[in-house]
């Protein structure tokens, strides 16, 4: 049968034994609570990191979507400028050609008029002296333009983009 002093011998050594084990397992929890807050900082990362993403995403949405808007505004402005270049273009055909015939029967009728009726073509050239007396002094109104620009809608500006923040701080 083992003595007393054996029995103690073998309770001091076992009550060493777990003093180790206690003091490997305190620094076992310091290295578990070390993993824990590291995978929390990491967390934390991430979260930031993905609400940052998403609000560019927004953004870009937005920017898309402006974009589209100012497209349509410089389409309608175009068709503006096509459709009034045409008209242009074909009131020109139609104006110089009858400026041409314009032309070339005045010059006729004028001398026409002046070997027919001398009194007459004097009369006609005094009487355009005085209406270029009376024009210096009250011009008639001017025409009122054809054209009338309409102006296109233009879309209201969206801002900068978000700011992004480092969760890792300023470098």
């Amino acid at each position: 049968m083992p003595s007393a002093d054996d029995l103690f011998n073998q309770l001091v050594a076992a009550n060493t034994r777990l003093e180790d084990i206690k003091g490997d397992l305190v620094d076992v929890k310091g290295a578990v609570n070390q993993v824990q807050t590291a995978v929390m900082l990491v967390n934390t990362t991430l979260t930031n990191g993905f609400s940052q993403l998403v609000a560019l995403g927004q953004y870009t949405n937005q920017a898309l979507y402006q974009n589209d808007l100012q497209n349509d505004t410089m389409i309608c402005l175009l068709e503006h400028i096509s459709k009034n270049t045409c008209a242009l273009l074909n009131e020109a055909a139609i104006q110089t050609a009858a400026q041409l015939t314009i032309e070339r029967d005045i010059g006729t009728l004028e001398s026409m008029f002046a070997t027919v009726n001398a009194g007459a073509a004097l009369e006609a050239k005094r009487l355009q002296a005085l209406k270029e007396q009376v024009e210096k002094c009250c011009p008639p109104p001017k025409p009122v333009p054809p054209c009338d620009f309409t102006v296109c809608p233009a879309p209201k500006p969206i801002g900068p983009p978000p700011q992004l923040v480092d969760p890792r701080g300023p470098k």
